[in-house]
């Protein structure tokens, strides 16, 4: 394999970066490897993350970047047709709402038929990350990749990010010291440990979405959708328009969407408000109850999306449709018993 040193070692790449240049997709791979070896100082790794941050990561680099990704993580055997739905963070509506839109769409999408490993972590910048959220209703964040595979084959399974990129160990420290968002947000949503290849990822910046489906596509992706919602949330919502970068056997299409188009009722942003991973649990029983909602709108059009990659719904409006009959003939509500029993009697 290739390494550091056959590109000029630290000094070669961060100069390439410090002019504003792009590395290539092998040196990307070869820097993050040896990072995540623990063959770098804290400054090295510094250095390399915010050169990355100023210049902006080139779709070469980022491909490099999620090879680096997988080749250090634990590996997850799950069904070809098994999707994600994610974020990548650090958007002004995802500090303010905090809803885990992306984890409860996937109980509706589960339950609607789709099969889903949901790949998530703990809170870093918002108030309740998808892992928070989980841990609050019983489901262990250290599950083996055995146990979550069969989960995921059983319809829904989760896989904590933590446990499956161990060698993510080695940036936490410089991650939170550096305290911006870095390109690892965006790895961590393109660097699924089962190498899913169906995925509604939401872009933290309009400007991103073209860029992260190209990663996709570059990286083995068949169908996925990316998403900048209104200007403010890396996901699906219901406030205003949506930007979505849609890739399908190769194939790259964009558009804008908003909620009247699929049949839903526009939002406010402030209707849009969760809480702690305590006040989410109750909002996420409420909606899989079958309270509706600009909440419920919102988790069902996200919901929506993991169903057309999924190849469940033909179009987002026929989405919408299946997402919204699973939570009202109660299938969501029994994929989420089923999900909370099995995890607590393994």
């Amino acid at each position: 394999m290739t390494t550091l040193d056959d590109y000029g070692g630290w000094p070669g790449i961060l100069a390439t970066l410090a002019a504003g240049r792009d590395i290539g997709t092998g040196e990307a791979r070869a820097a993050l490897g040896a990072i995540l070896a623990g063959e770098a100082t804290d400054a090295q790794v510094a250095a390399f993350i915010v050169a990355l941050r100023i210049k902006g990561a080139a779709v070469g680099e980022l491909q490099g970047l999620v090879g680096a990704m997988r080749d250090a993580a634990t590996p997850l055997d799950i069904p070809a047709d098994a999707i994600d739905i994610v974020g990548t963070g650090g958007t002004p509506g995802r500090k303010t709402h905090a809803l885990n839109v992306s984890t409860m769409a996937c109980f509706v999408a589960a339950g609607a038929g789709a099969t889903v490993c949901k790949h998530g972590n703990v809170k870093a910048s918002s108030t309740s990350g998808s892992f928070d959220l989980l841990e609050v209703i019983g489901l262990p964040m250290g599950q083996t990749p055995e146990q979550v595979a069969e989960a995921v084959c059983n319809g829904l399974g989760f896989a904590f990010a933590k446990a499956f990129h161990p060698a993510m160990r080695h940036v936490a420290a410089v991650r939170s010291q550096v305290g911006i968002p870095t390109v690892f947000n965006l790895l961590g949503p393109l660097s699924h440990p089962g190498h899913a290849k169906r995925q509604v990822i939401g872009a933290p910046d309009a400007s991103l979405a073209p860029t992260l489906a190209a990663v996709l596509q570059a990286t083995g992706s068949v169908r996925s959708l990316v998403v900048h919602g209104d200007g403010r949330f890396d996901e699906f919502t219901t406030t205003g328009p949506n930007l979505v970068v849609e890739l399908n056997e190769g194939k790259v299409t964009e558009y804008r969407i908003e909620a009247t188009d699929v049949g839903l009722a526009p939002a406010r942003p402030d209707e849009l408000r969760g809480g702690d991973p305590v006040a989410n649990a109750r909002i996420l029983a409420s909606i899989l109850a079958g309270e509706p909602g600009p909440k419920r709108d919102m988790v069902v059009l996200n919901a929506a999306a993991g169903l057309v990659v999924a190849g469940v719904a033909d179009d987002l409006v026929a989405g919408v449709e299946a997402a919204a009959a699973a939570i009202d003939d109660g299938r969501a509500a029994q994929k989420f018993d089923e999900v909370t029993a099995n995890t607590s009697a393994s």
